[in-house]
C-alpha cells in the first residue's frame, strides 16, 4: 500500500473509480493499468470469484503436480513463517488458479471469506491483485489494501512472485498474504527468494528430463557424496553408512528432520549403485492428495475415472523399473495406501487402477521420512509390516544444530551456490554472522540455513551482507538470558543494550531501533549505566 496515502484515502479514491472517476494518479502504472482493464472487463468490484467444482480441482491439481512436488520441500518452512506473522501462504499456476493455500487456521477461515481457496481464480477477471499484476507483468509486486479492485480484498496485503521454468517461461506465482496492516518491507524479498529457489530445483529436474530425452545415463536433481557438505562426526558417520549400502540392492529408511538433506542422500546412493545408469524418480507423498496418491504411484488404465488420459498413464513404480523409486515423506501415507504398497513390495508388480494385468516390477524403494517410523509403529500410525518391509537398513541423518561445526563449511559453499544461482558476484560478508548461525537451533535445518542466505543475497544487493539481512529470530535468542534468576529490571535493561551495542558494533542509529527507543533515549541510558567505554567504540 503506497505510504504516501492513509487506508481512508486511498479507499475514498478507489469508490471514486468504480463509481466512474478516472483519477489513478496515487497508484503505480502497473496497478494503474489493470483498474482500468478491469473496467473495461466488466469486472463485479463487490462479488466473489467462482470456484471450481471437485472434478474441476482433482484435474487442476493432476495437471500442476510437478509444480506443486518441487514447491513442497518449501511448504514445512513457510508454515513454520507464516504461523509466527499470521501471513497465508499461496501458490498458484501460471492463469491464477490456486493450487495450495497454507496458514494459521483463523488466517486460513479468513480467507475462505472471500473465496481465497483452492479451485479459487486470482486473475484479473477476480479484479486487481497481487498475483494478477505478477502475471501480467512476470514480475514480483506487492500490492495492499485498497489497492486492490475488488472490495473483499481490501483486508489485504500481498507479496507476490513468479516462478518460471528453465527457459523463463511462466509457469505460476508464490504469494504471502496477509493482513493489510502486517506489510514489511521484507515480505518481497522473501518471496522471491523461495521463487528462485523453486526456480533453480526445476532446472535440475528438467536437465534430468532432457538427459533421458537423448538416451543418456540418469544423473539422479545430479548428486554424489563428493556434494555432501559437512567434516563433523555426525555427518561423516551417515556418509559412511550411506556409502556401505549403495553396494546392495536393499530397501533403506533415511530418517532425518525436515531440511536436513535427505534427498541429496538418496540421490547419494543411487548415483554409487549399479543402478545409477537407470532412472530415478522421487514422489513426495506428503504433496500428493490422499485421492491422487493410488495413482500416481501405481498408474491407471484408460477410462479409470473422470478426466482419465487416453491411453492410461504409467505410476511411478513403472517409470523408475531397472532403477531406484524415492518415497520421500512415506511417514504421510494414508494408512489404506500403506497396505497396497505392502502388496507391491512383497510381490514385486504393480496393478493399474481400473486395470487387472500385474505388471512385473524391478525397483530399489528407498523410503524418507521426517518422523521416527518406528515410534509411529509404536503409536499404531504406521503399519509395522510395512515398517520391517521397507527398514532392511535404517540410519538418521542428523539435524543442522548438532553438527554446528559444519555451518561455517557450509555457509559459504551455499553462498557460492546462491550467488551463481542469481547471476550475482558472491558478496562479502561480516564474519561475526557466523558466530550468530553457530548459536541459532535451526528448526528448518539446512534448507532453512539457504532460505535465509538467498534471503540476506537478495536484501543486500551486491553491498556486504551483514546480520541485518537475516531474519531477527536468527540473533532474537542471544538476548535471552542463558538461565532465570531474580534480578533488577535496571540490570536486565543494562545487559540488553549492551548486547545490543554488540551485535551492531556499537552502531547507535541500528541499536536505537533494534530496541525500539530514540538514539537520545539511548544516549542517555547509556550515561545511566556508565557505558563510557562502550560509548567509545560507537561508530557515528
Amino acid at each position: 500500500m503506497p505510504s504516501d496515502y492513509s487506508y481512508k484515502e486511498l479507499y475514498n479514491k478507489w469508490d471514486q473509480f468504480i463509481n466512474g472517476g478516472n483519477d489513478t494518479s496515487h497508484l503505480r502504472k502497473e496497478v494503474a493499468d489493470s483498474w482500468k482493464r478491469c473496467r473495461r472487463l466488466n469486472v463485479n468490484p463487490f462479488k466473489k470469484p467462482p470456484l471450481m467444482d471437485k472434478d474441476e480441482i482433482q484435474k487442476l491439481i493432476s495437471k500442476n503436480q510437478l509444480l506443486i512436488n518441487e514447491v513442497a520441500p518449501f511448504i514445512n518452512l513457510i508454515s513454520d513463517i507464516t504461523k509466527e506473522t499470521n501471513f497465508l501462504f499461496v501458490l498458484t499456476d501460471k492463469y491464477g488458479n490456486v493450487l495450495d493455500v497454507r496458514g494459521d487456521k483463523h488466517v486460513v477461515e479468513q480467507a475462505k471469506k472471500s473465496n481465497f481457496v483452492i479451485g479459487a481464480n486470482r486473475s484479473e477477471s477476480a479484479g486487481t491483485n497481487a498475483i494478477s499484476v505478477t502475471i501480467t507483468t512476470r514480475k514480483p509486486i506487492h500490492i495492499g489494501g485498497p489497492e486492490h479492485y475488488n472490495v473483499l480484498f481490501h483486508q489485504w496485503s500481498c507479496a507476490a512472485a513468479p516462478i518460471h521454468d528453465g527457459n523463463g517461461k511462466l509457469i505460476g506465482v508464490l504469494t504471502l498474504s496477509g493482513h493489510y496492516s502486517l506489510k514489511h518491507t521484507h515480505t518481497l524479498g522473501m518471496v522471491v527468494s523461495l521463487a528462485k529457489a523453486i526456480e533453480n530445483e526445476l532446472l535440475v529436474k528438467e536437465r534430468n528430463v532432457e538427459i533421458k530425452k537423448n538416451n543418456q545415463p540418469s544423473e539422479g536433481s545430479y548428486f554424489s557424496f563428493e556434494d555432501i557438505i559437512g567434516s563433523g562426526e555426525g555427518i561423516r558417520s551417515a556418509i559412511n553408512m550411506a556409502r556401505v549400502v549403495s553396494n546392495s540392492n536393499s530397501r533403506i529408511i533415511v530418517e532425518g528432520e525436515s531440511g536436513t538433506g535427505k534427498e541429496l542422500f538418496v540421490q547419494a546412493i543411487h548415483n554409487a549403485s549399479e543402478r545409477r545408469g537407470n532412472p530415478f524418480i522421487a514422489v513426495n507423498c506428503g504433496a500428493i492428495p490422499d485421492q491422487l496418491i493410488e495413482s500416481e504411484l501405481f498408474g491407471y488404465q484408460e477410462g479409470a475415472f473422470t478426466g482419465a488420459k487416453k491411453g492410461g498413464m504409467a505410476g511411478k513404480f513403472e517409470l523408475a523399473h531397472g532403477g531406484t523409486l524415492f518415497l520421500d515423506e512415506i511417514n504421510s501415507m494414508p494408512e489404506d495406501m500403506q497396505v497396497k504398497l505392502l502388496r507391491v513390495l512383497q510381490q514385486n508388480e504393480v496393478t493399474r487402477v481400473g486395470g487387472s494385468t500385474p505388471i512385473p516390477i524391478n525397483v530399489r524403494v528407498i523410503a524418507a521420512s521426517n518422523e521416527s517410523l518406528e515410534n509411529l509403529v509404536d503409536k499404531s500410525i504406521f503399519r509395522r509390516d510395512l515398517f520391517y518391509r521397507l527398514g532392511i537398513i535404517v540410519f538418521q541423518i542428523p539435524p543442522l544444530r548438532e553438527r554446528l561445526e559444519d555451518i561455517p563449511e557450509l555457509f559459504n559453499h551455499l553462498l557460492n551456490k546462491i550467488s551463481k544461482g542469481l547471476n550475482q558476484k558472491c558478496p562479502e560478508f561480516e564474519p561475526s554472522i557466523l558466530k550468530y548461525l553457530k548459536s541459532y537451533h535451526w528448526p528448518g535445518n539446512i534448507r532453512e540455513l539457504e532460505n535465509y542466505i538467498e534471503r540476506a543475497v537478495v536484501l543486500s544487493q551486491g553491498k556486504k551482507i551483514t546480520i541485518e539481512h537475516f531474519p531477527y529470530k536468527v540473533i532474537e535468542h542471544m538476548f535471552l538470558p542463558e538461565r532465570v534468576e531474580l534480578t533488577t529490571l535496571e540490570k536486565v535493561e543494562k545487559e540488553f543494550i549492551i548486547k545490543a551495542l554488540d551485535v551492531y558494533d556499537g552502531n547507535i542509529s541500528k541499536t536505537s531501533e533494534l530496541l525500539g527507543i530514540t538514539r537520545k533515549t539511548l544516549y542517555n541510558k547509556m550515561k545511566t549505566f556508565n557505558l563510557k567505554k562502550t560509548r567509545e567504540r560507537i561508530s557515528l
